[in-house]
């Protein structure tokens, strides 16, 4: 039976303001097992990132927990002080953020950066700790790695910052890796070799990884399950394979067209009309509605339920049907 390390209910964030509640990231659920990579797609503004900040206690002002539950074993997030994220932050979940330059602090060498991670979390002195640092420098593979320990990050390529922070995420062997598109500001040389090396590292550790990305050939290389996003909530969760072959969501089939075909000659790319609703004015029924090509009378009154078809789970009106297994 493969293990569940992260349990994800009904989760919801968002901007309390006189008393009105505005969710951001609106009843998301889903499981992470063991060893497996899921990922998280969407446009721009559907709400991932702030999904993965909520996983590492890392909200930014103004923006709070209105609800739901985040679990690793036996601990619950929702009960959660400040000194308890400091606990688990880094050593069971860590996190690679989209840009290295803005999270690595410029006034810190590379080897004070890692070591300040492992002596907040392991029983080691200074000594130790800078052995470990010279050591997951040489894993992420680092040329010139006792060098580079007294180096700024000012010094490195943006390739070799994106490789130091993977070494300070990975410094204390978390169970959990969230990469929020680790690739994004990188060549499509540097991100084959990231990616590349995130792949090696996970197997080397037996980590779970969620990798938050818009990019979809990334997504088909590197994931097992995947789950799309709109405007806060998810709207298909299935295995990548099936995803692609068969997706069920109108928001997922409008992405999957938007993709070039090297096999067909076309003027223009396909587009998904129309922009992402603005959070505080959101429809009331479907939140992809007005944008549907498929949207008849019940999607715009009433929110879909999430149901089972065929191994997926759908949050549409399409699958409301007698034989669709709807999920509570």
């Amino acid at each position: 039976m493969v293990q569940k390390v992260l349990e994800v209910n009904e989760l919801k964030v968002g901007i309390k303001d006189e008393g009105k509640k505005t969710n951001i990231v609106n009843g998301v659920s889903f499981d992470l097992y063991k060893g497996e990579t899921l990922g998280i797609v969407g446009e721009s503004g559907c709400g991932k990132s702030m999904t993965s900040l909520s996983l590492m206690g890392l909200l930014p002002p103004g923006v709070e927990y209105l609800g739901g539950d985040v679990r690793i074993d036996h601990l619950h997030f929702k009960d959660f002080r400040k000194k308890d994220w400091r606990k688990i932050r880094g050593k069971r979940i860590a996190m690679i953020f989209q840009e290295p330059m803005s999270s690595l602090n410029p006034v810190h060498t590379i080897g004070n950066q890692i070591m300040e991670m492992v002596l907040n979390h392991e029983p080691m002195k200074k000594k130790e700790a800078k052995a470990r640092a010279l050591e997951m420098l040489q894993l992420v593979g680092i040329p010139r790695p006792d060098q580079v320990l007294d180096e700024y990050p000012y010094q490195l390529s943006g390739g070799m910052r994106q490789r130091v922070m993977i070494a300070i995420a990975l410094s204390c062997n978390p169970e959990i890796l969230i990469a929020d598109e680790p690739t994004t500001a990188l060549d499509v040389t540097i991100q084959a070799q990231i990616l590349e090396l995130m792949k090696n590292l996970q197997d080397q550790m037996n980590m779970s990884i969620i990798l938050i990305t818009h990019d979809l050939g990334v997504v088909a290389e590197m994931c097992d399950r995947v789950i799309v996003m709109y405007a806060g909530e998810i709207v298909e969760e299935s295995l990548v394979v099936e995803l692609f072959d068969n997706p069920k969501h109108p928001y997922t089939k409008g992405l999957l067209a938007s993709l070039p075909d090297i096999s067909e000659q076309k003027e223009y790319l396909s587009s998904i009309p129309g922009v992402v609703p603005v959070y505080g004015n959101m429809p009331i029924g479907c939140r992809f509605a007005e944008r549907c090509p498929q949207a008849h009378d019940r999607c715009k009154e009433t929110p879909p339920l999430v149901v089972k078809e065929s191994g997926s789970r759908v949050k549409c009106w399409l699958y409301e049907r007698e034989e669709a297994e709807v999920i509570m």
